[in-house]
């Protein structure tokens, strides 16, 4: 099952034509606590007005040695003047070797149903996919934020993203340029729905911060620093 996934991702990617009119991939030390606890890569293309992206995060070190943690998935879908428009994400999970795969369709833009394996009912605060229409997935959202942007309309964003159960919210801010060429853009990621009571009593909004630098004639994100339930963490480009 584990390689059945990650043959996906690859034939995600071979899907589109051989000439891709733009290439983004990305490599990302993840430090919790200002401990070294795993990795972030993700590799995109886009052309002819569609997109796909593979990505994995998982732990390492000794953070791996006390919580096994791995995400691999895919989405696919088309780039609008509004933004992107996945029409189709999957995810293949270890959690302390609690093993699961997800994957989700979507129609005219709202997410279906995801199809689980192994297979569980739904949990008390679960949402309807049915009315998370103009929703994002995890995937396409971090292409979307930790991907090359053109300096003119670098950050500045806001995406809602669904999971399959949970709906969350990423808002960047227009960015602050300095006069060596970098740049810094501030914003939050929230939960909106899905969420237990004591889930959004433990917290319900994350402030973040992007560090940016040239690259060519864009900007390229270098680190990102948020706070989460677990400490500190920084995500920081190799």
């Amino acid at each position: 099952m584990r390689h059945t996934l990650a043959i996906a991702m690859v034939m995600s990617l071979l899907s589109l034509p051989l000439h891709a009119q733009q290439v983004d991939e990305g490599r990302f030390d993840v430090i919790l606590r200002g401990i070294p606890a795993g990795q972030l890569v993700f590799k995109a293309e886009q052309a002819g007005g569609r997109y796909a992206v593979a990505g994995k995060v998982q732990s390492t070190g000794i953070v791996a040695a006390l919580l096994t943690f791995r995400y691999d998935a895919t989405a696919r879908g088309t780039v609008t003047p509004d933004g992107f428009r996945p029409s189709f994400y999957s995810q293949d999970t270890d959690r302390r070797g609690r093993k699961a795969q997800s994957k989700m369709a979507y129609s005219a833009g709202v997410p279906q149903p995801p199809q689980i394996t192994p297979p569980r009912g739904p949990a008390t605060y679960d949402l309807d996919p049915a009315t998370q229409g103009g929703t994002v997935d995890p995937l396409t959202a971090i292409f979307a934020v930790l991907r090359d942007h053109p300096r003119d309309s670098a950050c500045n964003i806001s995406l809602t993203l669904f999971d399959g159960r949970r709906r969350t919210q990423l808002t960047l801010g227009a960015p602050t340029l300095q006069t060596d060429g970098t740049a810094t853009c501030s914003g939050d990621y929230k939960r909106l729905g899905g969420f237990s009571p004591e889930d959004f009593a433990e917290r319900s909004v994350f402030p973040m911060t992007l560090k940016l630098r040239p690259n060519a004639d864009k900007l390229r994100v270098t680190e990102v620093r948020v706070p989460t339930v677990y400490g500190d963490a920084v995500l920081r480009r190799r």
